[in-house]
């Protein structure tokens, strides 16, 4: 498996934004520190994943820095762990955040949420329904597919203001995900049983 090209990465926030802001894409901050398992986990496994660099690089500015050493930084985001991953746009607002080691799969899947929670905010609808469905197609098993599924639901509704938009993925949810919390969150009064034919 190849290395993880550092060089890709930025190490100073404000040369973040700035680059962010010039390439039209959001941050992806990782926290790490000394002595971090997950993190060496992570740069032995999931970033020199050839599917983790290419989206990774494609879609976001990667900034990585030191939580013990960046205090403002860590402060203003309530970072307390690492790895832990922050996702900004370009001025600098949190749009997704998740803590702990990522296999490479999970981090593309996560990826994806991350990109759609951004791509939402700004209004690009369709942009979220196509990075979702590419991410259902590619990871239908994934324990993070309700999440996905329920994220392109969203962003149908949103385009559309239609009912059956954001209800029509709740039912595939509670069908082909009964377990997962997104099923939990059916928003209507009525039972979705019948719908099912339960």
């Amino acid at each position: 498996m190849p290395e993880v090209d550092w060089s890709l990465w930025f190490t100073e926030y404000d040369a973040a934004v700035a680059a962010a802001k010039e390439a039209h894409k959001p941050i992806l901050l990782q926290f790490h520190r000394d002595k971090c398992a997950g993190c060496k986990k992570l740069y032995a496994l999931t970033y020199p994943d050839a599917g983790v660099a290419t989206e990774l690089h494609d879609w976001f500015v990667p900034l990585r820095l030191d939580i013990l050493q960046n205090r403002e930084i860590r402060a203003r985001l309530a970072a307390v762990w690492t790895p832990s991953f922050y996702v900004l746009d370009r001025s600098g607002k949190l749009h997704f955040h998740l803590d702990g080691y990522l296999g490479p799969e999970d981090f593309r899947v996560i990826l994806r949420l991350a990109k759609a929670a951004v791509d939402t905010a700004r209004g690009r609808y369709e942009a979220v329904m196509a990075l979702m469905e590419d991410g259902l197609s590619r990871f239908p098993d994934n324990p993070r597919a309700a999440a996905m599924l329920f994220r392109k639901g969203m962003a149908w509704y949103l385009s559309t203001w239609e009912r059956d938009a954001f209800r029509d993925p709740m039912l595939d949810i509670i069908e082909r995900y009964p377990a997962s919390p997104e099923a939990r969150m059916w928003p209507w009064l009525d039972d979705p049983a019948a719908e099912l034919g339960a």
